[in-house]
């Protein structure tokens, strides 16, 4: 039996079927937590921006689609900031914390004054409420973007840090990487349901609006000190540059050299040392 909690990171034991699998379990549940928390927000969003918020239904789901494309869009700023510094478990670590602030302000931006708007009698005319405030305003939509913003560096890293675990020497280990990842998809499917479909417009139709970001503030916040705590059961790998930086090397190195002059020998045009190859392989500045 594999004594991992006396070993270094760099000694992992990475052939300890039952250490890769605890770790995955924890490192898959920051996936889980954040897309219980992101559907849950998102299946009672357009209800919230009418009603509470007293926009219109253009502008609510003019606000949603955009809310929501950000949320996909971060991702790749996450993968950057994994690869060129912080490393993903870093990564993951400072988005938990991320996304669970954001949840507890989306949480009092619906339920506690002076943040939450006022409330108002939908029998009425829209033009006999009285309109939120500008601040309120800004409080909830900074902390549906903080959410987003959050969520690139899970969505980078997760699916990432999980396939470290395993080593891809040990053929033994690819029908644990498949059954890894079967699991993963089904674990998708269920959170999707319960989080759109089923459970949370459930809760604010029962117990109101606060509910909807307590439960999964309170999710995130568990997950994110379960996985701190399972430190010494992850494979770390250190970052090794990310290729937009890579990319982006390319394109000032050429534009600095448009006005060169092409060699007669094209072979001259190719560097195969050992040193540029390391940097073609590992983006190693």
């Amino acid at each position: 039996m594999c004594n991992f909690l006396n070993m270094s990171r760099r000694d992992h034991p990475r052939s300890c079927l039952h250490v890769i699998r605890m770790a995955c379990l924890v490192i898959s549940a920051c996936e889980v937590a954040e897309r219980v928390a992101y559907y849950a927000i998102s299946s009672t969003l357009t209800v919230y921006l009418t009603t509470v918020l007293q926009e219109t239904e253009a502008e609510a789901a003019k606000n949603y689609i955009i809310w929501a494309g950000t949320t996909f869009l971060t991702p790749i700023i996450g993968a950057f900031v994994a690869d060129a510094f912080l490393s993903r478990y870093w990564t993951i670590v400072w988005s938990m914390i991320i996304y669970f602030l954001a949840l507890v302000c989306v949480t009092v931006s619906m339920s506690f004054e002076p943040f939450k708007p006022p409330t108002c009698d939908h029998h009425l005319l829209p033009t006999m409420c009285d309109k939120p405030s500008v601040p309120q305003r800004v409080f909830f939509y900074g902390s549906l973007y903080l959410m987003a913003f959050g969520a690139g560096g899970i969505k980078a890293c997760v699916t990432a840090f999980s396939a470290d675990q395993f080593d891809d020497t040990d053929h033994g280990q690819n029908h644990e990487r498949v059954s890894f990842m079967n699991w993963w998809c089904f674990s998708l499917s269920v959170e999707r349901i319960m989080g759109s479909v089923a459970f949370f417009p459930w809760v604010q139709e029962q117990y109101g609006w606060v509910w909807v970001g307590a439960i999964p503030a309170g999710i995130v916040g568990f997950v994110t000190l379960s996985f701190i705590f399972a430190h010494p059961l992850y494979y770390h790998q250190s970052p090794s540059g990310s290729a937009f930086t890579r990319v982006l090397q390319i394109l000032v190195a050429a534009f600095e050299k448009r006005n060169l002059e092409l060699q007669p020998d094209l072979r001259e045009l190719f560097d195969l040392s050992p040193y540029y190859s390391e940097v073609s392989i590992y983006g190693v500045a």
